[in-house]
């Protein structure tokens, strides 16, 4: 693995190989930064010649809508209770 700036932003760079299958293996070290588990589902599209592979962490998600004090609440409850006023951040 390599690690270069790009735009300003830091970027690794790795080689995957592929399997007769036409699978790749994610390295451990990029799994592990991503929180990608066994069966997780990633999310990828084609940009010209490039594979661009995006994974955003569930944990957060749930920790934020877990909540069982929001499960009868209306979307405008849920979203105060989260978050709260939004008159207070004008």
């Amino acid at each position: 693995m390599a690690n270069k700036s790009v735009d300003g932003e830091s970027a690794t760079e790795v080689t995957l190989k592929v399997d007769e299958k036409g699978r790749v293996t994610l390295p451990k070290e990029i799994r592990d930064q991503l929180d990608i588990g066994s069966h997780n589902e990633i999310s990828a599209r084609m940009i010209g010649s490039v594979l661009e592979v995006n994974h955003e962490s569930k944990s957060e998600l749930q920790a934020a809508t877990s909540n069982d004090e929001l499960d009868n609440a209306t979307p405008s409850e849920a979203g105060y209770s989260l978050f709260g006023s939004l008159k207070s951040r004008e």
